[in-house]
């Protein structure tokens, strides 16, 4: 019996790759007056940012920690657009032609990263695998299976369904009673991914400030008055892209927003012949819960990655 060995390490698997950090100053200090102030330099923070300098606005980002050491480069890097409901749940609750608009907008995002990432080189080790979801039970199949010919037929997304005979050809366990198969979704490498964007956002002119807490934020006749740990800052106009971190600084947002811990393993390096025989084309991998697991292995293919919500924080 091979003996089951303890964690070595508790830090993000991610960072050793591509890790968290202040940025430098540069000699830039703060900004008194901007056109845009942003909360949060994450995903969202410095992809808005992004968008905002390039159309000649003045913006600065501010994060309560290194950027991106949040849920950014800390995430499974798998690129579903995160819409957890199924094609048939969503039709039995909103109608089918809401539904197709739900995914087709999902769509319509994975779409936009990939050429995101292709047209700025973002190194990232993106890769178009495909997804695996599992199903559990056989009810379950069967509206998985619906679902993913209603994709491929409705919205032109290769997708459709794996009976438990076949299962193994993607997963090595019988543990799933079948699933189904979407090719529009890949994996990356997260952090790797906010690093780029980091660099594409700072050469586009965004300032970003790491480790300034925003304090406060207060109208100021047309624009806002924000403190930080840094100074006070006058903005026309401010966007909170924080998310489950939402603080104090915005206590309208984080009455409504409930943080929901999700937390991951990363195995030792495995053998190609074990790799192999777990996961046969190196797809993503769900399955069909609530508080269901993800995990796929890792970019260079020698580890398996493994993830799951657990309740609010």
């Amino acid at each position: 019996m091979r003996e089951l060995r303890v964690a070595e390490k508790n830090t993000a698997y991610w960072w050793e790759a591509a890790p968290v950090k202040p940025v430098p100053r540069l000699g830039l200090g703060l900004a008194t007056k901007l056109d845009v102030l942003i909360v949060g330099a994450g995903y969202a923070g410095l992809s808005a940012g992004l968008v905002l300098a390039r159309a000649g606005r003045s913006v600065a980002a501010f994060d309560v920690m290194n950027p991106g050491e949040g849920a950014s480069s800390r995430n499974g890097g798998i690129t579903s657009a995160s819409i957890r409901p199924d094609f048939a749940t969503l039709s039995r609750r909103f109608g089918e032609d809401k539904a197709l608009a739900i995914e087709a907008e999902g769509k319509v995002a994975r779409d936009f990263l990939y050429d995101f990432i292709r047209t700025e080189g973002l190194e990232c080790d993106f890769q178009l695998t495909g997804l695996f979801r599992g199903a559990v039970g056989y009810e379950q199949y069967g509206s998985m299976a619906r679902g993913a010919d209603a994709l491929a037929k409705k919205l032109g997304v290769e997708s459709y369904a794996v009976p438990h005979a076949e299962q193994r050809r993607y997963i090595g366990t019988d543990f799933y009673r079948g699933g189904a198969v979407r090719m529009d979704i890949g994996g990356l490498h997260p952090a790797k991914f906010h690093s780029e964007l980091l660099r594409v956002a700072l050469a586009s002119g965004v300032r970003v400030h790491s480790n300034t807490p925003v304090i406060s934020i207060a109208r100021d006749g047309a624009g806002f008055r924000v403190l930080t740990t840094a100074g006070t800052v006058q903005a026309r106009q401010v966007l909170v892209c924080t998310n489950g971190y939402t603080d104090g600084a915005s206590p309208y947002l984080r009455r409504r927003l409930v943080p929901v811990r999700s937390r991951m393993i990363a195995t030792e390096e495995l053998a190609p012949e074990v790799m192999a025989h777990l996961m046969p084309k190196r797809m993503m991998m769900g399955e069909g819960l609530q508080l269901g697991f993800y995990y796929r292995p890792s970019p260079d293919g020698k580890r398996i990655l493994l993830g799951g919500a657990t309740a609010p924080a």
